[in-house]
């Protein structure tokens, strides 16, 4: 009788592991789901943090290069004012622009 109450026992047992195991599948499940997310999350996060550095070197370059045009630009209106200013005065009879005497 013990040995049928043993048997009885081990079934009911292995019984109960089953039900577990399978309760515990869509919850392992679940959790794989989780971890994948986890991941993808970090790498868009990574990615995310890279466009920003890359936005904000664009971002840098572009001002240096506005500062840069902005100087050749004044720089442009001043010889052209000169260059319209010596022409001015040619065309007015003024005196002969200032060169190498050769011309």
């Amino acid at each position: 009788m013990e040995q049928t109450g043993l048997t009885d026992a081990a079934r009911a047992l292995s019984d109960a592991l089953g039900a577990l195991e399978r309760a515990l599948d869509p919850m392992l499940a679940r959790l794989s789901q989780l971890e994948t997310q986890v991941t993808e999350a970090g790498a868009l996060s990574e990615d995310r943090a890279r466009l920003a550095a890359e936005l904000d070197d664009a971002l840098e370059a572009r001002r240096v290069r506005e500062a840069e045009f902005e100087t050749l630009s004044r720089q442009t209106r001043a010889e052209l004012d000169a260059t319209i200013s010596t022409l001015r005065n040619v065309l007015q009879g003024g005196a002969e622009p200032q060169g190498d005497g050769h011309g």
